[in-house]
């Protein structure tokens, strides 16, 4: 093999490489913002991405450092912590107007439940979304479907300003969906709602059925003599 046909060897397969390189930077480029700026919006408080990396081969990848703050009045913890979760994407889907992600796995997330006289942090953001989904939105908008979500392993922080001793952890029910969006009508913030309702409100039912916010309420009232 002659020395110019091994340079152009070597300049296509360059070439080759710097275009999966530039195409893997623009799909978590993508899938970054798309998390951020339709959660953020949808949740009215801001939502944070440390790193997203999809491999162009297959399309499977993980999304890192997930944060949702809690909304305003309460504190500056995080409502909700996804240190890691595992995410396949049809990376053909992405050339088109329907973005199709096989699965979403998320393991360990740390939930806080925090109570401030009345008021409870995930009921805020719920009530957010359930505003945010009244606003209309333009058709030409990207869609999302989600075919299988998981949800493993969880925990949930139950604070509460009524208890003086300090927080207690309870364990979050597994939870799993199934055909977010598969209607096709989804747009990316409906579909990232559809994810986090469910979570949301499980957290909500499983902090309530534990007992714990009944016994902070019993020791207030036994503080206070009645």
């Amino acid at each position: 093999m002659s020395k110019n046909t091994l340079k152009v060897l070597s300049g296509i397969f360059a070439a080759i490489i710097l275009t999966l390189l530039l195409i893997t930077f623009s799909v978590d480029r993508v899938v970054k913002t798309g998390i951020e700026e339709s959660g953020s919006e949808l949740l009215q408080t801001e939502v944070a991405v440390d790193k997203v990396s999809i491999s162009v081969f297959g399309g499977s990848g993980t999304i890192e450092g997930l944060t949702i703050k809690n909304p305003e009045s309460f504190s500056d913890e995080s409502a909700l912590f996804i240190q890691n979760a595992s995410i396949k994407v049809d990376l053909g889907s992405l050339l088109s107007d329907q973005v199709i992600v096989n699965e979403i796995i998320i393991n360990s997330p740390e939930i806080l439940f925090e109570q401030e006289g009345v008021g409870i942090n995930l009921k805020r953001l719920s009530d957010n979304m359930d505003a945010a989904s009244g606003e209309p939105s333009e058709s030409s908008e990207t869609k999302l479907v989600v075919e299988h979500l998981r949800i493993s392993e969880g925990k949930i922080v139950v604070n509460s300003s009524l208890n003086r001793d300090g927080s207690t952890e309870v364990s979050l029910s597994d939870i799993t969906v199934n055909d977010i969006g598969r209607d096709g009508n989804n747009t990316v913030k409906q579909s990232v709602e559809e994810i986090l309702r469910p979570l949301f409100q499980k957290a909500i039912e499983d902090a309530l059925k534990s007992g714990v916010t009944e016994q902070i309420e019993d020791k207030v009232r036994d503080l206070f003599g009645n």
